[in-house]
């Protein structure tokens, strides 16, 4: 693919995509920030003057945008690259909505795929017959650690200094990553969108500790995740998640990166060899986000079900026991009347199910027949 990404589509209108619409404007590229149209709120207040205000770390000042819209089509027209920053609970739907447009040679590069996105879109393409037509990636994080401060103003608290990069199928990442790289310098490519998936730091840091502070959370409607919410002890159930996570990781062959040279790779805490140390020196980032403050937010609802839930699933699949994995999502079920092993992220929505490890490893490498 010989292409030079100029015009680019962002999908979302939340923190990570307000982040990426400024950041990359303010850069010099094209962007159509688009929102479905029942959350229009999300981006009312930019709709007419299409700026967003940019604080931070980076680049500061008003970022003109090329256009905001509800329209999909229209906001699909003609770009070089699309890019949903949406939670992995909406990804199956946000897939779902493209299929009509999907046209040949399009690219998309998921921001972030977190735990399986690559997966799900995939899946959701290859069954609606235009898996073909698309060139497929993703980041496993956001590019950024970033929270709005209002509705037309985004303040960016760390810029991703690694950020770990494949595509689906494995056989175009070398040919994706260059394509990326010059928008994102960070991204480490890794050997497929498996390994990017067990590498996403959702699933160490942020469902056990909800769960674990699920009382203090819903009787104070006033919670810090990281500052109040991960104690020592707390630390400690994240590490236990963390060591099922790396076995899963050397059960397909990929290098264990463990939560703490993670979190000091992508730059949220310092070096450390201790877990809670790491997070309580990270200072202007963890220490100051703010929140859950009740039990429907996303640390919950879209890491149980979408990291652990896969994870597990993923784990009984190749013979890796996972038992406080189990332990938090069966809590997170219960916690939220829902049963996540059934509306989660199951190996069938991932193009996965009745698989073996081999069959699984070659899937990934070279992705759907037709």
């Amino acid at each position: 693919m010989n292409k030079k990404i100029q015009k680019i589509c962002i999908m979302g209108g939340g923190n990570g995509a307000f982040a990426a619409a400024a950041d990359l404007s303010l850069r010099g590229y094209e962007i159509t920030l688009y929102e479905d149209p029942r959350f229009v709120k999300n981006v009312e207040e930019i709709m007419n003057d299409r700026i967003i205000y940019l604080k931070g770390v980076g680049l500061n000042g008003p970022a003109v945008l090329r256009k905001v819209t509800t329209d999909l089509a229209d906001a699909l027209s003609d770009v070089d690259l699309i890019m949903p920053v949406s939670p992995a609970f909406a990804q199956e739907d946000v897939a779902a909505s493209l299929v009509p447009h999907i046209r040949e040679g399009m690219v998309i590069c998921l921001t972030p795929g977190s735990c399986g996105g690559g997966l799900v879109y995939a899946k959701v393409f290859h069954d609606a017959g235009v898996c073909q037509k698309v060139k497929l990636c993703e980041m496993s994080t956001l590019p950024y650690a970033t929270r709005k401060v209002d509705g037309n103003t985004v303040r960016i608290l760390l810029q991703t200094p690694e950020i770990f990069f494949a595509a689906f199928p494995a056989k175009h990442n070398q040919e994706m990553y260059e394509l990326i790289k010059p928008l994102y310098p960070a991204i480490s490519l890794m050997t497929d969108v498996l390994e990017t998936a067990l590498n996403n730091g959702n699933i160490d840091s942020h469902p056990a500790p909800v769960v674990l502070n699920a009382g203090k959370i819903e009787y104070y409607h006033k919670h810090y995740h990281y500052r109040e919410g991960i104690t020592p002890s707390v630390a400690r159930v994240n590490w236990t998640v963390n060591e099922e996570r790396c076995a899963l990781c050397e059960a397909f062959g990929y290098r264990p990166v463990n939560i703490l040279e993670r979190l000091y790779r992508t730059g949220y805490c310092p070096k450390s060899d201790d877990l809670y140390t790491a997070y309580q020196g990270s200072k202007g980032i963890f220490m100051d986000i703010e929140g859950p403050n009740d039990l429907s937010g996303r640390y919950l609802t879209e890491d149980a079900p979408c990291s652990l839930v896969f994870c597990a699933n993923l784990a009984r699949a190749v013979g890796v026991p996972t038992p406080i994995m189990d332990s938090v999502a069966n809590l997170a079920s219960v916690l939220r009347s829902e049963n996540y092993w059934e509306t989660g992220r199951t190996l069938e929505k991932t193009g996965l199910d009745g698989m073996t490890r081999d069959e699984i490893k070659s899937f990934l490498q070279t992705g759907y027949s037709d």
